[in-house]
């Protein structure tokens, strides 16, 4: 019989990390946006840490955020309608958007 640590083998960080992306994601490599949904997150990737991603996003509650340069590895969590980017810096930069 096998022995699992159960619920807290995980912290909540870490438990966190193993949700985000279960229902998909959809990924803008170049100008444009994701159309309507729900996002719980988008992460910012690129080749270099100075890689830098415009981002606006509209919001199902709470403030939207308007054309917004992120770094590569940001990670920004919330309850997001549309994610838009614009001016990316290079081919490099994409953005990941999660839904949930």
């Amino acid at each position: 019989m096998a022995v699992t640590a159960g619920l807290h083998k995980y912290t909540v960080a870490e438990s966190n990390n193993l949700l985000l992306g279960q229902n998909g994601f959809i990924e803008l490599d170049s100008a444009g946006n994701t159309g309507d949904g729900y996002f719980c997150a988008f992460y910012v990737t690129g080749a270099a840490a100075a890689d830098v991603a415009t981002v606006a996003a509209t919001c199902h509650t709470g403030d939207g955020l308007t054309a917004t340069p992120f770094l590569a590895g940001s990670m920004v969590y919330g309850a997001f309608k549309k994610i838009t980017m614009s001016s990316p810096t290079d081919a490099d930069v994409h953005v990941l958007c999660y839904k949930g």
